[in-house]
């Protein structure tokens, strides 16, 4: 297999509906240069679906983890918090606070040099 037939087979494939291919792939095997896919074929859609992330955390990390929660609840009146709702809290917090951004910069690479 040549290149032009690999760059001819992956520009085919990049495409999002298999029916719709696009005029530079047609047929790569005609012309002397590897195949440019379209704007819209370079483009990918943005995600939909929620993406699930697990983690494991430490006893003690987990154990303050509730006790925010339960902390919460009572604050607010309500039965209980979800820990699901505070992580999805701090990454939004995470992705707007430029000095938050720098504390768990920080706190991170000290744990990663342990």
């Amino acid at each position: 297999m040549t290149a032009k037939d690999v760059a001819a087979r992956a520009a085919k494939l990049s495409t999002r509906n298999p029916s719709q291919r696009p005029a530079a792939a047609v047929d790569a095997s005609s012309t002397d240069e590897a195949p440019q896919p379209t704007r819209s074929a370079a483009r990918s859609a943005p995600r939909a679906k929620p993406v699930r992330v697990s983690t494991d955390l430490a006893p003690q990390s987990y154990r303050a983890l509730l006790a925010f929660c339960a902390e919460l609840a009572e604050s607010t009146g309500r039965a209980r918090v979800p820990h699901v709702e505070v992580i999805r809290s701090l990454i939004l917090e995470l992705e707007s606070s430029p000095e938050l951004r720098a504390t768990i910069r920080a706190s991170v690479i000290q744990q990663m040099s342990k």
